[in-house]
């Protein structure tokens, strides 16, 4: 049986890395804006791709996490995924 504090800061733990990686998700859609925007689309690419890899770390964190801890990160998860399509979009124009 694990112990409640325990359990307690893991699930602390886990929340800080996902909020972490949310920020960090945000910042690669920026600097792939950014890229794009200075004539790198190569490298704005690659940024977008690792943004999506980090969707998919989110996504990982937040299944081990129970309803509660994990709901207040499912609006920002669709606003990132968001920002992503919106970086593909503007890629192909």
């Amino acid at each position: 049986m694990s112990h409640p504090m325990r359990r307690n800061m893991a699930g602390k733990i886990a929340v800080e890395l996902i909020e972490a990686d949310v920020e960090a998700g945000f910042a690669l859609v920026d600097e792939a804006r950014a890229c794009s925007a200075s004539g790198q689309p190569q490298f704005s690419s690659r940024v977008r791709q690792d943004a999506e890899e980090i969707i998919a770390d989110i996504e990982r964190r937040l299944q081990r996490l129970d309803d509660s801890e994990s709901q207040p990160f499912h609006s920002l998860i669709t606003e990132l995924r968001n920002e992503i399509a919106a970086l593909e979009r503007e890629a192909k124009t």
